[in-house]
């Protein structure tokens, strides 16, 4: 009894199995799935759908919601704290070139500080 390989298309450049791929590449890949893989096949529809439904759980438990403050906009401090969107696509940055999360309170400047070397390390 054989089970069916999760097939994903690519979504943007991502490092997968020590590889960069590029958008729009199909790769086969058997770990949790991000943000930067669209499922092909039922196999990895199922694993995208489990992943989210994890995803959901443990949010929904552990962290409070954030609520950005307008003064910190005004103040200058936009890059110390940047808006949830940017910190989220730094969060799946940062997930697929360490093959790791981030830690939670990790902060954007950190973030970024990381991939640039990251990226300078693996020649991008």
């Amino acid at each position: 009894m054989s089970q069916e390989i999760a097939k994903y298309r690519v979504l943007r450049l991502s490092h997968i199995h020590n590889n960069l791929w590029e958008a729009g590449s199909e790769v086969e890949y058997d770990g949790e799935p991000g943000t930067a893989l669209e499922p092909i096949n039922d196999a990895a529809k199922e694993a995208k759908k489990k992943a989210e439904s994890k995803g959901k759980a443990q949010s929904d438990q552990s962290v409070a919601p954030v609520v950005p403050n307008p003064s910190s906009q005004q103040s200058g401090e936009g890059d110390n704290n940047p808006g949830d969107d940017d910190l989220d696509k730094l969060r799946e940055e940062y997930e697929v070139l360490f093959n790791d999360k981030p830690h939670h309170n990790t902060s954007a400047k950190t973030l970024r500080e990381k991939i640039a070397e990251k990226r300078k390390e693996i020649g991008q």
